[in-house]
């Protein structure tokens, strides 16, 4: 699937940067021209924006821990999650940083089940909260892109997040969940995933915590929005906060598929496709949205530094777990 994502992305971009020397040598303006020129001061506090953004993720996981009495320190949750996006940039798909997450919690003494809820439920409100906005997007970009593969693409997948939603914190989807684990007899995998989904099922008595994590998720893709406006203003692009925020939104939405919109070269195409529709450079927007994707690199480099740095023994990363945890 890497192989993949890689020869596609080269295709792309390749495709786009003809695409962009043909402007090019009407305008005399290319898409290295519009990086260099990008203010470094705007770039460097976006990147600072940015990684600020993982304590807010992180706070987010804890509350949810919390919820199941495993007490953890926001700081090694913060290195956890920065490890976690190290690994997003070098597997398929989200999923292998929260695989590391979830064994990173494993390893300090937390049980598999708790920490795999953990992260299950934190991430299905994220991406809750990501398809409520990218509907909303989709209703604001209605005039200029209305793609049906990307229509069919967003509703599907917050379809199938409800569904979800439903099947782990509703008492009759608990029903259909456990009957569907109870039928699967083949190396007792109905038993695990009844245990795991038991855990996640343990949050439904807890609503507070699950409407607190939405909204810290919507807080997130705001922020996650401003960085991407930050860099591309830093680049001069001359488009607003909330067309940059709705494609951000649609893009992201559309990514979670592996080698779709989260290859490099979908996305900036996206860009391109509809900011060009409103008479905006076609090399001015692939050269900001490169620089947004070298910069959300760049953070995730961290998580690199953190591995290298081995596991530090923090205090409070032990995962102890309290008695409303068993």
């Amino acid at each position: 699937m890497t192989a993949a994502r890689v020869a596609v992305s080269v295709i792309l971009l390749c495709l786009l940067f003809w695409l962009c020397e043909r402007e090019t040598a009407k305008t005399g303006r290319s898409v290295w021209d519009t990086m260099r020129s990008a203010s470094p001061l705007l770039l460097g506090a976006a990147f600072l924006l940015y990684v600020a953004s993982m304590v807010l993720v992180a706070y987010r996981w804890q509350l949810l821990l919390r919820a199941r009495g495993v007490r953890i320190g926001l700081w090694p949750l913060t290195r956890a999650y920065l490890i976690g996006f190290f690994f997003n940039n070098f597997l398929p798909s989200s999923v292998g940083g929260d695989v590391a997450r979830i064994v990173q919690l494993a390893s300090r003494g937390t049980p598999v089940p708790v920490s795999f809820a953990s992260v299950f439920v934190e991430r299905l409100l994220g991406f809750l909260a990501m398809a409520a906005l990218s509907v909303g997007a989709l209703v604001f970009l209605w005039d200029v892109f209305h793609q049906p593969v990307v229509l069919a693409i967003v509703f599907g997948l917050g379809a199938a997040f409800l569904a979800v939603a439903w099947a782990c914190f509703d008492a009759r989807g608990a029903r259909f969940a456990r009957a569907v684990c109870v039928r699967l007899h083949w190396k007792g995998i109905g038993a695990k995933m009844q245990q795991a989904y038991d855990a996640v099922h343990a949050y439904r008595g807890h609503h507070g915590t699950l409407w607190a994590v939405f909204v810290i998720s919507l807080a997130y893709q705001l922020v996650l929005g401003v960085f991407t406006y930050m860099v591309t203003t830093a680049a001069g692009l001359p488009a607003g906060f909330l067309l940059v925020f709705a494609l951000m939104q649609v893009t992201s939405m559309a990514g979670i598929i592996p080698v779709t919109l989260e290859t490099a070269g979908m996305r900036e195409g996206i860009y391109m496709l509809v900011l060009g529709s409103l008479g905006i450079s076609k090399s001015a927007t692939l050269g900001a949205m490169l620089l947004v994707r070298l910069l959300s690199i760049a953070g995730s480099a961290l998580g690199g530094l953190c591995m290298l740095g081995g596991a530090p023994r923090v205090r409070g990363m032990e995962g102890r777990v309290e008695e409303s945890a068993q």
